[in-house]
């Protein structure tokens, strides 16, 4: 079904790259904004940040953050708290925005997940979200995401679709706005924005426990696996590097399942930091690994009571979520997804309760059901 709506946006398209340009726009934004970043990303663990794209009943407007520009009124626009900051899927775009200005960026709404509230589509790309609401096909180059926006002058393929990245935000957000109403979940939705991106905001090392772990390790194995995850972590965010840079996926598989070998088998294949892997094993190994500042390993012991407690409850809870979200019309992912189920497991290992994250939308749709399937 399409909802044919026009554009709240006037004609004006600018690219900024003069003080006084982008001081104009700032004292013309409203109070509902869209916003998009473009940034370059190929050998740094942090994000170079290039442009930010604004979208206001004003026009679209491109801003280049690499010119010699005062942001400080910009920062001040976007984030206060008067206003509402409307993103597609921003995560990487919040880690942007955190990185130049070291803020959390507040009332934010990402139509994405929105949409998702109101679909059992839970992640529709941009285009496909125009196409659905406002009937307007929209040709986007995925590679231009992969372009290099440091080199100036940008090309028209590159500005084009810089200011198509957020055109329609706001006529999205208006759409999806009304369904959310009309269908009760406004108040679940923004719920679930309070908590939704917060891990983008700090180091949270259960965040690690997405990255799967192979079934029949045993509880040492798992120490090491989850020490060196956070050890290759905290390396890549203090040297600025890509994860694997440090060192790869499958090569942390093998260090686990070969832990007992000595140095000179890490000296011969790992060379340059075999040494150094060796005797972090050793360290997690022992429990004594304070040098390097690790603290997940011992966080999540696999103690055999929380074993069974996966076992017998993670199937069940999913087919939970699969048959309550068929019933409300609404994605399983967007119910929960198996990393969060994961979560609230551990939680309620911890403290015999649901985390705060689980939201009291998810209470009322399935939370008497989920604790007797974890008290059970």
């Amino acid at each position: 079904m399409h909802y044919v709506a026009e554009s709240r946006l006037k004609t004006e398209e600018s690219f900024i790259q003069r003080q006084s340009e982008l001081d104009r726009v700032v004292s013309e934004l409203d109070d509902v904004i869209g916003m998009d970043t473009e940034f370059h990303r190929r050998r740094t663990f942090f994000p170079k940040p290039c442009v930010l794209q604004l979208s206001s009943s004003s026009g679209v407007y491109i801003v280049d953050l690499l010119a010699p520009l005062d942001l400080t009124e910009l920062e001040i626009a976007l984030f206060s708290e008067d206003r509402v900051k409307v993103t597609h899927s921003p995560r990487e775009d919040l880690e942007l925005l955190h990185l130049i200005f070291g803020l959390e960026l507040p009332n934010l709404v990402d139509v994405q997940l929105a949409h998702a509230f109101v679909s059992t589509d839970a992640a529709l790309n941009y285009s496909s979200l125009v196409e659905h609401y406002l009937g307007h096909p929209l040709e986007q180059n995925k590679k231009m995401t992969q372009s290099d926006w440091r080199k100036r002058p940008l090309t028209l393929t590159q500005i084009k679709y810089a200011f198509d990245d957020v055109r329609y935000l706001l006529s999205l957000w208006d759409q999806i706005r009304s369904l959310l109403k009309k269908m009760g979940r406004f108040s679940w939705f923004l719920e679930e924005m309070q908590h939704y991106f917060k891990p983008v905001y700090k180091f949270a090392l259960t965040d690690l426990t997405a990255i799967a772990a192979q079934s029949d390790w045993n509880a040492l194995e798992l120490k090491i696996y989850y020490g060196l995850l956070e050890w290759r972590e905290r390396t890549a965010r203090s040297h600025n590097l890509p994860r694997e840079r440090v060192v790869t996926h499958k090569e942390i598989k093998v260090a686990v399942e070969q832990h007992h070998q000595d140095v000179e088998f890490f000296q011969k294949h790992f060379h340059r930091i075999g040494k150094n892997l060796y005797r972090l094993i050793s360290r997690i190994k022992k429990g004594n690994s304070n040098r390097y500042d690790l603290h997940f390993s011992l966080e999540h012991k696999q103690t055999a009571h929380k074993r069974e407690l996966f076992h017998r409850t993670k199937e069940p809870i999913k087919q939970l979520v699969a048959i309550k979200s068929d019933s409300i019309k609404l994605a399983a992912e967007t119910l929960g997804r198996s990393h969060q189920i994961s979560s609230w497991i551990s939680y309620f290992y911890e403290y015999h309760d649901l985390p705060p994250s689980f939201g009291a939308w998810r209470e009322e749709v399935m939370g008497t059901e989920l604790r007797e399937i974890l008290n059970s």
